[in-house]
């Protein structure tokens, strides 16, 4: 079914005090997994966001799509350790067709970033998520990388992570994580774009991995206040691909009409390897 643009409300609360940060080559970065990078115009203390999302249909399709995520970052000296973001961020997205659940997923991520505005800045993450539409019960991951910024446009992490993975049964491993991102302003600060990529094989296994590709355009408005994001995911996990596909549980199967018996047939679905949205957004300053 083709799935139309979302529009997603964002409200943004950011509040600074004490003195600047330095940062090396005065471009402007954002919150990110691995790694998180702020401009010289960001000071010491926290940061908070908001992200919530509603859209619902009635009539020959009954569709709700609700979604909240809040994040927050505290950037400063943390007693003998200087320049250093501490953050973490809590999401989840609900989905339901003809009153039915369709899709349900969640996540938590927590991190320390030690030197986070310097050329080159070691990390270390938490993560747990769980997405239905995928059949993945439960993902939970403990890593350590460092991040190096390449001039003023990019950036590349590299992560370890010990990983432990439930889908019909419980797998441990260890997977690596490599991120480039690449920022641009364009048009004299009024648009920026935003690109980052992680790649993410197993450590014993790299025909085993997933894949994570995020977009985003921002664009300026007539408001300091106001920006329109649009932004583009795409995921892929080579555990569902080719002759790996895996069936989905009986109760997601898709139906097919049957003109002999005038009813309608299940008929055997298989998760797919490859994900994609897109999202036109509002973001609010105050």
């Amino acid at each position: 079914m083709f799935r139309k643009l979302y529009l997603f409300v964002f409200i943004l609360v950011v509040y600074s005090s004490n003195a600047l940060l330095a940062q090396d080559d005065g471009s402007s970065f954002e919150q990110e997994e691995e790694g998180s990078e702020f401009s010289e115009d960001e000071g010491s203390g926290g940061y908070q966001e908001l992200y919530v999302s509603f859209d619902q249909e009635s009539g020959n399709i009954n569709n709700l799509v609700t979604g909240l995520e809040y994040s927050y970052s505290l950037v400063g000296d943390m007693g003998p350790l200087t320049d250093t973001e501490f953050s973490m961020s809590l999401a989840g997205n609900y989905t339901t067709i003809d009153d039915e659940p369709y899709s349900l997923d969640g996540s938590v991520h927590i991190q320390t970033d030690l030197w986070a505005n310097q050329k080159y800045s070691p990390f270390f993450f938490f993560d747990n998520s769980f997405d239905r539409s995928i059949g993945l019960i439960n993902r939970t991951n403990w890593a350590v990388g460092g991040k190096m910024r390449v001039g003023s446009m990019l950036s590349v992490s590299y992560a370890y992570m010990y990983e432990e993975e439930k889908y019909d049964t419980v797998a441990v491993f260890a997977r690596h994580s490599i991120r480039p991102k690449i920022k641009l302003v364009l048009s004299e600060g009024a648009l920026f774009f935003d690109l980052r990529t992680f790649y993410k094989p197993k450590v014993d296994d790299f025909d085993d991995y997933l894949l994570e590709n995020i977009a985003v355009l921002s664009i300026a408005t007539f408001s300091d206040a106001l920006t329109i994001d649009v932004t583009v995911k795409h995921s892929f996990n080579s555990r569902y691909e080719g002759d790996n596909k895996v069936l989905k549980p009986v109760e997601d199967w898709d139906s097919e009409y049957n003109p002999d018996f005038g009813s309608y047939d299940a008929i055997e679905t298989f998760y797919k390897d490859t994900d994609m949205s897109v999202s036109v957004g509002f973001s609010f300053a105050f």
